[in-house]
């Protein structure tokens, strides 16, 4: 405790209730438990809803309505995510395919089937939003190997040998035909936050545009039609383009595939994307639960779960991004889940460990908390919706050991003036002796 003194002074001015910073006299937990009571006590978390568990070595250090659901904003990525780098594996990719039949005898029906690949964007979209800027000061590009564009698709289908094609079939039939998801406001499909029309066949991130103002809205038939711009381009003539399923009997002429799930997994929960992890849900129902539906990706989620260890007794899940308001979820759950991520070994567990952002470095975390304490030691996914502000991960502290933290805050009236008690609760973890 004598290392942390003069910041638990400083921080004890401006605590709100005094409820919150009072530390029992007689605890063998009692510096991790000062850390997270005088977090929670500066302004304005007192006048949230707090949800607050502590983990060390599997262990409970601390808990806050620890078992009480709660809505968790983008935190709930982390159960997407984690099932799909333990369903698919670190290295699967997924597959956008170009299937022809009825040449007669060079004329086509092409097929452009969807394969769930929510990184699939236009040559010149790939270069705008995921390839570094000359103007950033860190260049990391979104996918060090690359990522799919229907250019690279159309240039293989050239290459083929394909010259006429009567009619293009764009076939998003692998997901349901839902596009949104129950408990998303209506705000969001005007793009507020980040988010567009689910599809399996979709293109750009679901955007119409290079500034991600609009959403278009039928993914599939944008995809179609920019393949046939990108087909034309190459002398290839293309009739019109249809909605539908490739014909019995097609045969694939090209294909072109996503990045490795390790890496959507690390740019999804790196800089916290929703579309991609609403796609990667039906992408693991489809694979996995038998459709390709939020809800058979949901039971698919929650099965893995358990399989871990993990308790899912609160968990409610709309969709894979935590945008619904009525996600649930326990602190006591994302805790666990967070513990299994820290310490599991095998294929994917690093690039899991991997994906959650980290103080001072590139992801939601780059201008949080990047003073020398905490640079490179607070860990955490972040997330942020209507009266929702939350965050958990792990900080390594002075004696190295991982301490796992989950906070979330509910009936927030300023959720992002929340960032200070959040970065508090990091700094104080980050000052902890041994415990």
């Amino acid at each position: 405790m004598r290392r942390m003194l003069p910041i638990v002074c400083v921080l004890v001015l401006v605590v709100g209730r005094p409820s919150w910073a009072y530390v029992p006299e007689k605890t063998p937990r009692r510096s991790a438990e000062a850390a997270a009571r005088i977090a929670l006590g500066v302004q304005p978390a007192p006048a949230a809803t707090a949800g607050l568990v502590l983990l060390r070595g599997g262990r409970e250090l601390f808990s806050i309505n620890g078992g009480r659901a709660m809505a968790p904003a983008s935190v709930l990525k982390l159960t997407t995510t984690t099932t799909a780098i333990l369903k698919f594996g670190p290295d699967h990719r997924f597959a956008t395919r170009a299937l022809v039949s009825n040449r007669a005898p060079n004329v086509a029906t092409l097929s452009l089937v969807g394969g769930g690949d929510p990184t699939l964007t236009t040559e010149i979209y790939r270069q705008h939003r995921y390839l570094p800027a000359p103007t950033d000061v860190i260049k990391r590009p979104a996918f060090t190997h690359g990522s799919a564009t229907v250019d690279q698709l159309a240039a293989r289908i050239a290459a083929s040998g394909v010259r006429s094609i009567g009619r293009l079939v764009a076939d998003d039939s692998i997901f349901d035909a839902s596009k949104t998801q129950n408990g998303w406001l209506p705000r969001y499909l005007v793009n507020e936050p980040d988010v567009g029309y689910i599809d399996g066949l979709t293109l750009n991130e679901g955007y119409g545009d290079l500034d991600q103002k609009t959403l278009v809205p039928d993914p599939a038939l944008a995809a179609g039609n920019a393949l046939t711009a990108a087909l034309n381009a190459l002398g290839v003539s293309v009739g019109r383009v249809v909605k539908g399923r490739a014909p019995g009997g097609s045969a694939e002429v090209a294909r072109v595939e996503s990045p490795t799930v390790a890496e959507i997994v690390d740019f999804t929960n790196r800089y916290s994307i929703n579309y991609n992890a609403e796609i990667l849900l039906k992408d693991i129902g489809a694979s996995f639960g038998g459709r390709g539906s939020t809800a058979a990706g949901v039971g698919v989620v929650k099965s893995t779960m358990r399989a871990l260890g993990v308790s899912t007794r609160g968990l409610v899940m709309y969709d894979g991004s935590g945008l619904s308001v009525l996600d649930r979820v326990t602190p006591r759950t994302v805790a666990g889940l967070l513990e299994k991520i820290l310490t599991n070994q095998g294929p994917g567990s690093d690039a899991l460990r991997g994906s959650i952002p980290v103080a001072g470095e590139p992801g939601t975390l780059l201008k949080r908390m990047t003073g020398p304490l905490t640079k490179d030691k607070v860990h955490g996914k972040t997330g942020q919706i209507e009266h929702v502000r939350a965050m958990a991960g792990w900080v390594v502290p002075l004696d190295g050991v991982p301490i796992v933290y989950v906070a979330i805050f509910n009936n927030a009236r300023s959720p992002k003036a929340l960032t200070k008690p959040l970065d508090a609760l990091g700094l104080l973890l980050a000052l902890l002796p041994g415990t």
